[in-house]
Parts: C-alpha cells; structure tokens; sequence
C-alpha cells in the first residue's frame, strides 16, 4: 500500500469491548488512563492491574490479541475501571495504541506495557498539574531494568555530515527533550496525539513506526520530554529495537529525513528521488510510486511543518 495515512482514523480494525462503558471512571480522578500494551507470558495481568487500580487510575484500556482469555470477564467484573479490547485480526504495535487512544476517554494516556511496573505507589496531585503545565505531546519515564539499572531512553538527533543520527543516552534532567518515546512508554497527551494523526501503522517496524511519530511531533511544532517524577521497571530485559535500515526506512526517510523547509512550509524536493532510489529496497516502478506518494503526504501536511530534519539537528538544545 502506497497511501501514506493523514488522521487517526484511517485505519480501523474490528474488535470487540469488555467490561465497563467507555466513559466509566474517567472523570472521577486522575486526568489519565492507563492503555496496557501486551506481550509474552500474562501470568500476572490481574496483580498488574490491581495495582494501577490501587495507585489510582480509574479507567485502565487493555490490547488484546484475536483470541479471548478466559481470565477477562473475571477480571472486568471485580475492576469495573478495566475494559479489554479484544482485536478479530492482527495489528502492529502502532495500530493497537491507535485503537487504545479512541477507546481512552481521559485527556492523557499512560501507555505502557505489561511486563513493566510502576516504581511507585502513588502520583502526587503535583505531578499531574506538571503534565498539563509542560503541554508536551508525550512526558517518557525513567525506565529501569531488571538490574535496577538505568536504560538509555532519552534519544537525540545528531548531524554527521548529511547523515542524520540518533544517540541513546541515559536520561539527565527533568523536562530534558527526547526525540522519541522508548518502548512507546510515556504519558501522551490525546489531542496532541489526534492532531499529529497517531501513528503511522503502514510503517510495521516497531522502531521506524516510533521514530517516525516522534520526528513528527518536533517537525511540526510538539514535544517529547523526559518526566523525572514517572518511573518504570522492567520485569525482565526491555526488548531490543531492530533498526536495520529496512523497507519501512524507506518511507520514514520520505516523510522526515527528505523534506525540505522552505519559508513557511515543508516540500519533497523531486531531487531525492534519486537518493530514495538509492536507499530503497523496491524496484524502480515500486519507488517511483513510494515517492509520488509521499511527495502528496508532504504536500498536505507542508504548513505543519516548522523546521527539517537537519534544521532540528542543529538548533537541539537538550534542556531547552
């Protein structure tokens, strides 16, 4: 497919809703939900929820796959504050945080996942007035390994010659900018998410799909900065990202390493066809539609555009 998606909405797989109405709790507590991404054993899902439960969070979106387990209608009715979404086909990781933003009803999502914990019992008033204060478009968390250990989370962009960079480094200071969230964890703000059209789920690479949404959000005016205050644990070891430089960093290139600002707007310059050419694992026909595709992207988003890729580069101030 050669459509590149401009809303949220453009995809919509089936699924089915368990437990409570969307609207139940959300207005009762804390101004965020909680969407619980899945992956490997479930053996502690009900203790995982019942400790966001017992942290506070009133309505809590969990992703489920095409086959229903028979734990759910148990777990829904003890915790009035879950619902489950239970998806008829498969979807890649952005597709189902998508999906979990439309089912969410508070003005900001928690996605995490369900091998990661919450490394404390309770999140001051304080904190959730900052989350409104900052206005960024995703706060991301200090993440801790199984060690105790601190991961390299906090992303920065870095220009070597024309070749655009990210360095992982270790989070520094509150408030300190990061060019994507790890792991897709953090506090996401839902009208900033819808604006920016969610994530792009064309793109099936977990970590072009992410970089992706985050080199959006700092192109067109948003921010992704770093909330000392929220703090996760891994149970395990956090899952490595595959950035090799596949078929799907083909259309990442085209939508954030190719345009050009220019005055008030982005373009697609026809001279990177032959550099995309270049990088692309398609035939001359297939790029050539890739291209025109992305060219068409471009040019309905150029005035969302505030800067470039190596305009970003340059001008990162880490604490800024």
């Amino acid at each position: 497919m050669n459509t590149i998606p401009l809303t949220l909405d453009a995809f919509r797989p089936t699924y089915t809703v368990l437990g409570g109405g969307r609207g139940a709790g959300c207005n009762d507590g804390f101004p965020v939900s909680v969407l619980l991404l899945n992956r490997g054993p479930r053996l502690y899902r009900a203790a995982l929820i019942q400790d966001l439960v017992k942290v506070g969070f009133d309505s809590i979106v969990s992703m489920e796959g095409p086959v229903d387990s028979p734990e759910l209608e148990g777990i829904t009715s003890k915790y009035p504050q879950v619902r489950f979404v239970c998806l008829h086909e498969e979807a890649n990781l952005g597709a189902r945080i998508n999906i979990g933003m439309r089912e969410s009803c508070s003005p900001f999502v928690l996605v995490m996942w369900n091998d990661l914990r919450l490394a404390t019992s309770t999140l001051s008033s304080r904190f959730f007035d900052k989350v409104t204060e900052l206005g960024a478009a995703c706060l991301v968390p200090t993440l801790n390994d199984s060690a105790g250990s601190v991961v390299p989370s906090i992303s920065h962009p870095a220009q070597s010659g024309k070749a655009f960079k990210v360095v992982p480094l270790p989070p520094k200071a509150d408030g300190e900018k990061s060019l994507y969230p790890f792991d897709a964890c953090g506090i996401y703000s839902r009208e900033k998410f819808t604006s920016l059209g969610g994530f792009d789920w064309t793109i099936s690479n977990p970590y072009w799909q992410k970089l992706d949404f985050g080199m959006r959000a700092w192109l067109w005016g948003e921010s992704i900065r770093y909330a000392q205050a929220l703090r996760l644990n891994y149970e395990g070891s956090p899952q490595p990202d595959d950035t090799t430089p596949d078929a799907d960093y083909g259309r990442f290139w085209l939508k954030n390493l190719a345009p050009s600002y220019r005055g008030d707007c982005a373009v697609l310059p026809r001279s990177r066809l032959i550099s995309y050419l270049a990088r692309s694992r398609m035939g001359p026909a297939s790029g050539l539609e890739e291209f025109k595709a992305a060219r068409e992207w471009v040019s309905a988003c150029s005035y969302r555009f505030k800067a470039d890729a190596a305009r970003l580069a340059d001008l990162w101030d880490p604490l800024s």
